[in-house]
């Protein structure tokens, strides 16, 4: 089995589907939970990939409440330069947006499954190629990515002007949650403030948990496909020495 490094932000934030997806793969996730004060790898030498998944905080917090995300932004801008793949999710995709030469700013929340359109580059990709049209994946995001120069923009929303890109041919961010099935809605709803942030976006919580629930096989599917299209992207049962269980 091969390692690959999870970046867990918050206890009802976890890899869901992306641990059926690496498992199925015969990958080991080493999962790093940030909020109990697990380090983030300070070097890519021993890395097979990394994936930083979502959290409630912005990616401007880092100073005493989450420093964290500092270092994340640092592992994640050596794992481009490096070759090392990368997935960010949601946070994870801010965050390597801005370790790549891009921008985040706060915007009005995209709360729910909501379409996105995948661009002429992204359906060309090997990754994004692969989702079904006008599929609409879980959002939950407030936040808005202007990519840096070298990323090609593979997916957009009605509200979000980047919901999926590359940078090098490695290191995908997507705004949406491919990770999602019906019961990780259900325990991110439950997440400590996170009826009252549904409620202020216009979103009613008990609603969406039940069109998750009406979602999930279709929801699932699609996930488990993109995420097993970055898995064989990423190629990390491919190259041995970067199979080496991370430290």
């Amino acid at each position: 089995m091969t390692g690959v490094v999870v970046l867990q932000h918050l206890e009802h934030e976890p890899a869901g589907v992306l641990t059926d997806a690496l498992a199925a793969g015969g990958h080991r996730a080493d999962v790093r939970r940030l909020w109990r004060g697990d380090a983030v790898p300070g070097s890519t030498a021993r890395l097979a990939a990394v994936v930083v998944l979502g959290g409630d905080m912005n990616t401007d917090e880092e100073e005493d409440a989450h420093p964290f995300l500092a270092d994340e932004r640092r592992l994640l801008g050596r794992c481009v330069a490096d070759g090392v793949p990368v997935l960010g999710i949601c946070l994870g995709a801010q965050l390597l947006a801005e370790a790549t030469g891009g921008s985040v700013a706060h915007g009005v929340p995209q709360l729910g499954y909501l379409p996105v359109d995948v661009t002429s580059a992204g359906r060309d990709d090997a990754v994004i190629g692969g989702w079904s049209a006008g599929a609409p994946p879980f959002s939950g995001h407030r936040d808005q990515i202007t990519a840096g120069p070298d990323a090609v923009v593979l997916a957009t929303g009605a509200a979000t002007p980047v919901e999926a890109f590359r940078v090098g041919d490695r290191a995908y961010g997507v705004q949406f949650h491919p990770e999602f099935d019906a019961t990780l809605v259900e325990t991110y709803v439950d997440g400590p403030g996170v009826r009252g942030y549904l409620r202020a976006g216009g979103c009613d919580p008990d609603a969406l948990v039940a069109e998750a629930r009406r979602r999930d096989s279709a929801h699932r599917l699609l996930g488990e496909g993109l995420l097993q299209r970055w898995l064989h992207v990423a190629a990390v049962d491919r190259d041995p020495w970067r199979g080496t269980w991370p430290g």
